[in-house]
Parts: C-alpha cells; structure tokens; sequence
C-alpha cells in the first residue's frame, strides 16, 4: 500500500480540526489503548485495516488484524467505533483494543500518524470533548484531578465533579442571583411605587444567605486543595538529627541522602507519600524533608535554614525531631520560630541507642516544654515508624473530612473567581440604590462563570489541558 501524499493540515495547537491520535492508557499490562479521533478516523482506521464499516455499526466490538501501510501484521486486535456526536470528543473517534506491548503501541501510533493523523497534544481529547459540548471545564478538569488521585478524598471529589456536582452548584447559585439581579432591575422601573418584594431592603436580605454560601465555598479551598494536593508536612529539627532518615523511613525509600555529617541537607527536598489512619481511610501528604536550624556556617547553609524555616511556617503540620543521644535540652528554634504546638507532633529519634530511662527523661522534658505526646521512633530500625504514620494520617484526617456531597474548591484559578463574586456581592450588600445592587450582582455571576467555563480565552483553555497526559 503506497503512503499517502502529505495533506494540507491545520496546525493552530488545541483549536486544530486535524484527526489526532495517542496511545491512552499505560504500557505494559494485559491491553493498552490507542485512540484516534477526528473527521478522518474512519478512513485512517480503515487503512490500517480494521473494518472499514467501523463507523456505520458503531460501539459495536470488532476482531481484526492491523496492518501498516505496508502490509506488515501489528497486532491482533479489537477495534471499537463511536459515530460523531455520539462519542467522548463529540467527533468521529476509533479506540484500538491492543495487547499491552510498548513495542506494539509505538508501531501502530506510527502508523496511525503516516496515514494522516497527528500526535494529539496533552489533554486534546479532552479539550474537544469541551469545545464540542459533551463536557463541561469543571468536568474535563476533574478528568485531570482523577488521574492525579493519590487516596480515595481526593478520588470522590474528583468522581463528583466529574458527574456534575461543582457545575449544578454554580448552575443553582447562578439562577439565584439571576433573579435577584432581575428583581433588582424590575425594582428600578417601579420605583415610584411600594413594592416590598422590589425594594432594596428586602434585596439585600434575600442577598445574605447567598453571599453566606459563596464565602463558605471560598473556604473549602483550604480542604480541597490538602484533599487534591496533600497535607503539607515539614520535617524540622537540628542538624543530625535523623529528619532525612525519618523522611526515607514515611516513603519506604531511600529519597534524601544521609550521612553522619552534621548539614547534609542544605535544601528543602519534596515528596508525597499516601498514609492511613486506624480506620482505614487514606490521606494524601506532602513531606519536606529541611536544612538542619542552627546558626549556619556559611551561606549555603544559612539559605537552607532560612528555606527551613519558610517551610515550618507554611505547613499545615510539622514533626519535630530530637535526636534522643544529644545532650538533654530543649530545642530553643520552638519558641524562636513561635509554632503553634497543636499542629506539631514531636518525634524522639535514635531511640533504640538509648536506654529506656534516658527516653524517658527525654519525654518527660519535650511534653513538660509543650511539645504534646512524644512519639519514639528509629528511622534506621523502623520501630515506632509505623505508629508515627497512623497518628499523621489520624491528625490529617481533620484536615480533609467534609460533609458526603459537600462541593469544594481543588483549583486555585476557581478560588480566585469566588473571591470575586464574593467581593461583588459584599459591594451588592452595601448598594445604596437598586441600580447598584443590581450592576454588582451580575458581575458576581461573570465572576463565577470560569467554573464552568462559560467564558474562558482560549489560551487559558490551552494552559489548563497542557497540564493534562497525552491521551486524555
């Protein structure tokens, strides 16, 4: 079969009407995926010898043998058709069912891209799911969410976006406050008579529940991003101490380098760990493992400090770690950096080096000096670590919990339009005149309308699906 002449194509990235295809699932298992979705897919499918009635008996399961322009056998496969609209892009779309080998995808992708289809970009499908109407912004972005899903909070919460629950909130909202705004208007026209309903008094009681609603959502952020994103965990401690052996031992692997010489880190290191609590459920953190604090030697090291203590300052919880074979004293970084001591779990490492009169001494003086219940541990050994992992998740889970189909805010380009309509609605609920209230009601619902994506430019929709995997 003689290769196709090149074809006049359009290349304007995520608002292209090209035909694309990707592999979309992970390679090496049992079967893997290959899309390819456009207005050419039927003919390219059909090149590629799966049947060429494909999309004439759509979402109908077919047996056949893929070949390459050239004849040669890729794989024994399973093709599925979905006829325009009808299909997850909106467009005509084929998905080939192939077995798992990345050799076998890579094959048939080239294939697929020789006779005429392009690479689709990170997150195009998804992208023309949106543009063609079969999904929601909040929705396509809840793909994303699910995929990057790291305990089963964060995998609800994507699942209920996904089905709608975020949209059918602003969707309500919005009706709301467009009747407010309307009475708001009519209010103007009958000013010359006494209509309670109308009236600017009453508007503005009618505007307190709602306005109490947009800054309730406005606070779920907090909850959803830790949800989303994870806990944020600061390792903290004098140098030495064990915290990169700590925060090898969370991880189960051998992450931050640890030597015996004092400073080692001079950089906060990153890493998420998912951990569970004594009744099971699951909690997303984000550990950091920091800079030993101690007056720094040079400048390297003061920066690391320095970043050490930005880190404990920002974290949501912080495990002090005290190496129980230093000298008996309580670290004076506690009330130098002013932590707040409910969020703060003291860890006593190197406790197997230490006889258990001496650990006592040493719990006795950390929980005299605020630092609540001390918990022993030995990063190199492993006891204590596993009970130190439950009463994080244990503490997390305060953190993450909210009411069963409670809607909250995972992005921060959403909080962002909240914030607006929510300072939008506190100018409404200060209008000296119908006309006022009215004007800051609608901008309100402008404000909230990026949340389903009502209006957002293109190159913001661009920037949002590049964050998306290829396939998606």
């Amino acid at each position: 079969m003689a290769v196709p002449p090149p074809r006049e194509r359009d290349h304007s990235g995520y608002l292209s009407t090209d035909t694309i295809s990707a592999v979309s699932s992970a390679l090496g298992g049992a079967i893997a995926v290959v899309r390819l979705s456009g207005p050419e897919a039927g003919r390219i499918a059909a090149e590629a010898h799966a049947p060429g009635d494909l999309l004439e008996n759509p979402r109908t399961v077919c047996r056949c043998v893929l070949r390459d322009e050239l004849g040669q056998v890729l794989d024994d496969a399973v093709a599925i058709g979905f006829r325009a609209p009808a299909s997850y892009t909106g467009e005509d779309l084929v998905e080939f069912h192939i077995h798992g080998s990345a050799v076998i995808a890579e094959n048939l992708l080239e294939t697929l891209l020789r006779l005429g289809a392009r690479q689709a970009l990170p997150g195009e499908f998804s992208f023309r799911a949106v543009r063609n109407g079969k999904l929601s912004l909040d929705q396509a972005e809840a793909v994303g969410d699910l995929l990057n899903a790291t305990n089963a909070s964060a995998t609800r919460v994507a699942l209920e976006k996904l089905g709608g629950a975020q949209g059918r909130w602003v969707a309500e909202f919005g009706r709301e406050l467009r009747s407010l705004a309307a009475f708001g208007e009519v209010g103007i026209d009958f000013s010359d008579q006494d209509v309670e309903e109308v009236r600017l008094p009453g508007l503005k009681e009618r505007l307190k529940p709602l306005l109490g609603r947009v800054c309730e959502l406005e606070g779920s952020y907090d909850r959803g991003r830790r949800i989303q994103g994870g806990v944020g965990v600061a390792i903290l401690g004098r140098p030495n101490a064990g915290k990169s052996s700590l925060f090898n031992a969370l991880l189960g692997e051998e992450r931050s380098i640890v030597t015996e010489i004092a400073g080692t880190t001079r950089d906060v290191v990153r890493e998420r760990v998912t951990l569970r609590d004594e009744a099971g459920r699951t909690v997303t953190f984000r550990l950091e493992d920091t800079a030993g604090l101690r007056i720094a030697e040079d400048k390297a090291e003061a920066l690391g400090v320095k970043r050490s203590e930005e880190a404990a300052r920002d974290a949501d919880l912080v495990l002090w770690v005290v190496d129980a074979t230093a000298e008996l004293t309580l670290p004076p970084e506690w009330t130098a950096l002013g932590l707040d001591h409910d969020r703060m779990i003291c860890v006593l490492n190197k406790a197997d080096l230490v006889s258990p009169v001496e650990a006592n001494e040493w719990v006795d003086l950390l929980e005299g000096g605020g630092g609540k219940r001390v918990h022993l541990v030995s990063s190199v050994t492993g006891a204590g670590v596993s009970d130190l992992a439950r009463v994080m998740a244990n503490r997390g889970m305060s953190w993450v919990s909210r009411r069963e189909g409670e809607v909250v805010l995972t992005r921060a380009s959403h909080l962002q339009s909240v914030k607006e309509a929510r300072g939008h609605l506190e100018r409404a609920a200060q209008a000296s005149e119908l006309d006022l209230f009215a004007a800051d009601v609608r901008q309100a619902l402008a404000s909230l309308s990026p949340l389903v994506g009502d209006t957002v430019p293109d190159d913001i929709l661009g920037q949002i699906f590049s964050e998306f995997c290829i396939g998606k």
